[in-house]
C-alpha cells in the first residue's frame, strides 16, 4: 500500500513539473457598461496564505463597455475582476475562457470601500454550463452558508450536543464530499466541511490535524484548505504546549537560528511533516512580525533565510510575496504617481529628505475641509520641516479640478489627485474619510494612523517639531537633551 501511494504521488509530481513547462492561456472577455474609460483589473491570488493578489491584467473597457483580458496559467486559482476598488471572486481554470457580463448598484459605485456597504461587482457568465467549477462552487457555497448559518448559534455556543450531526447529515443529502487532494471541487467542499469540524473539535486538535492535514498534499492554491489551514494554525508556535517561549526567545529574538527553530518546533506531532511544519513556521513569524515581544528585524533575517534554503519552491514564492508587500507598505513605490492641479504626475518621492504627512480627503467630506483649515496653520508654522500634502480620492476627477480652481488658494501645500491609485488605497486600507499616513524622510511609512489635525496633531508637532526658540518660549516644554 505505500508503495502504491508513493507511486501516486510521484507520477502526480511529474505530472505536475511537466504541466509547468508550458502554461495554459485563458481568456477572460465581457461588457460593463456602467464602468466606460475605466480601467478593468484581473487579480490573482498566487498567495493564500497571506491573502495577496497580483495584478495579472488590464484593458481599458471601450466606450461599448467592452474589455478583454489574457492570463497564462497551469493551475487553477481564485481570481478578481476590479474596477475602481470594487471586486468580484471566481475561478480561473486553465484552457478555459470566460464571457461576463458585469454590472454593479451606482451608488455605492462612487464609495472608496463599496465592498463596507455590501457593494460587490455582479458577474454573470454569458455560458451556463452546470459542469463549469465556477457554478458548482458557488451553487455549494450558496447551501453551505444558509445551512451554516441557521445553525450558526447552536453550534458555536453548544446548545444542541447532536447539531453538527444534524449540520452534516443536511449537507450530505445534497453533497458528497470525499478526500480527494487532486480534485480541486471535492477538496474545495472536503475543506469547506472542515469548519463544521473545526467548531465542535475545538478542544481536540489532533483530531483536525489527523483529518485534514496528516497527509502528504498542500493545496496552496485551494482557498478552503488554506483558509481551514490559517484558522487551525493561527498563533500556533506561540500556544503549542511542545513549543517553550524560551525556545521562541532563544532562536528568534537573541539570535536567528532556523535549523534550530525547526528542530525544536519537530518536538510537536501535529508538526511532524517537514513541509507542513516549515509552512507553520512561516506563517507564525510572519504573525510574529506585529508581535512586540519579537525582535521584526530578526524575523525577517530568518524568512529570507528560509527563502534562500528551503527546499520548497513555493514556500520561497510565498514569503516573497510578503516581504515585497511589506515593502510596498512601508515605502513609497517608485511607481506610485498622483497628479496636481495642472494634470501633470508627481511622486511623493520627490519630497525626500523632509517628513511627509499626507492627508486623504473627499471634496464633499466636511470634516476633512475642516481639517484642512488647521493643515493651513500647521503648514505656515512647519512648512520647513514637514511636507503637508493632501489627496482627493474622489472618483471623478473633474470635482478635484473645480475643487482646486474654486479654493487652490486657500491652500499653499500640495492638494493633489489620488491618479486612479486605487490598488495603492486597497493595500494601505484606506476606506473612510479623511484618513491619514505619515512617510519619515526617506519615504518609509512610520505611522499609518497618526494623529488626525482636529485630535492632536499639533501637539504632536510641537513635541516633534517646534524650533528650539519656541522650545524655549513654552514654559511645558521640558527639552531632556539640555545640560
Amino acid at each position: 500500500m505505500n508503495h502504491l501511494r508513493r507511486h501516486i504521488l510521484l507520477t502526480f509530481c511529474l505530472l505536475t513539473a511537466l504541466a509547468g513547462q508550458a502554461q495554459t492561456p485563458v481568456t477572460i472577455t465581457g461588457t460593463a457598461t456602467f464602468a466606460a474609460g475605466e480601467e478593468v483589473r484581473l487579480l490573482v491570488f498566487n498567495d493564500l496564505l497571506n491573502g495577496i493578489a497580483d495584478v495579472a491584467a488590464t484593458d481599458i473597457i471601450d466606450k461599448h463597455g467592452r474589455f478583454s483580458l489574457k492570463y497564462n496559467t497551469n493551475d487553477i486559482q481564485l481570481a478578481q475582476l476590479a474596477i475602481r476598488t470594487s471586486k468580484a471572486e471566481f475561478f480561473i481554470v486553465p484552457a478555459n475562457s470566460y464571457n461576463f457580463t458585469v454590472s454593479m448598484d451606482s451608488t455605492l459605485y462612487q464609495l472608496i470601500n463599496p465592498e463596507k456597504y455590501g457593494g460587490f461587482l455582479q458577474i454573470e457568465n454569458d455560458r451556463h454550463d452546470t459542469a463549469d467549477l465556477n457554478y458548482k462552487i458557488n451553487r455549494f457555497s450558496e447551501f453551505f452558508n444558509r445551512v451554516s448559518d441557521f445553525y450558526s448559534y447552536p453550534m458555536i455556543y453548544g446548545s444542541e450536543g447532536n447539531i453538527f450531526d444534524t449540520v452534516r447529515d443536511i449537507i450530505a443529502e445534497q453533497y458528497d464530499f470525499q478526500y480527494v487532494p487532486t480534485n480541486f471541487y471535492q477538496s474545495y467542499g472536503f475543506y469547506t466541511l472542515g469548519e463544521i469540524d473545526l467548531l465542535q473539535y475545538r478542544k481536540k486538535p489532533i483530531y483536525i490535524y489527523q483529518k485534514y492535514f496528516d497527509n502528504d498534499y498542500i493545496l496552496y492554491n485551494n482557498p478552503a484548505y488554506m483558509s481551514l489551514f490559517n484558522q487551525f494554525y493561527e498563533g500556533y508556535l506561540y500556544y503549542s504546549p511542545y513549543i517553550s517561549k524560551e525556545t521562541l526567545d532563544r532562536t528568534i529574538n537573541e539570535n536567528p537560528d532556523y535549523p534550530t527553530l525547526f528542530n525544536e518546533v519537530g518536538h510537536d506531532p501535529k508538526l511532524a511533516n517537514a513541509r507542513l511544519r516549515e509552512l507553520v513556521i512561516i506563517k507564525n513569524l510572519i504573525e510574529f512580525l506585529d508581535n512586540e515581544e519579537f525582535d521584526r528585524g530578526n524575523i525577517i533575517k530568518l524568512l529570507d533565510y528560509i527563502r534562500q534554503a528551503t527546499s520548497f519552491e513555493k514556500h520561497a514564492d510565498l514569503i516573497t510575496s510578503k516581504l515585497t508587500t511589506l515593502k510596498k507598505n512601508l515605502t513609497l513605490p517608485d511607481e506610485l504617481t498622483f497628479l496636481n492641479e495642472k494634470g501633470r504626475k508627481v511622486t511623493l518621492k520627490q519630497y525626500e529628505g523632509k517628513p511627509v504627512y499626507l492627508q486623504v480627503f473627499g471634496t464633499d467630506c466636511i470634516s476633512c475641509i475642516r481639517e484642512m483649515m488647521i493643515i493651513k496653520e500647521l503648514h505656515n508654522k512647519y512648512q520647513d520641516k514637514v511636507q503637508f500634502v493632501s489627496l482627493c480620492v474622489d472618483m471623478s476627477k473633474e470635482r478635484y479640478q473645480d475643487f482646486v480652481k474654486r479654493f487652490g488658494e486657500q491652500f499653499d501645500w500640495p492638494v493633489l489627485y489620488f491618479n486612479e491609485q486605487y490598488d495603492w488605497l486597497l493595500m494601505n486600507g484606506v476606506e473612510t474619510l479623511p484618513d491619514h499616513l505619515f512617510f519619515n524622510g526617506s519615504g518609509r511609512l512610520v505611522m499609518r494612523y497618526p494623529p488626525a489635525p482636529e485630535h492632536g496633531l499639533p501637539e504632536y508637532m510641537q513635541i516633534h517639531f517646534s524650533t528650539e526658540q519656541e522650545e524655549d518660549q513654552n514654559p511645558l516644554f521640558y527639552n531632556r537633551n539640555k545640560q
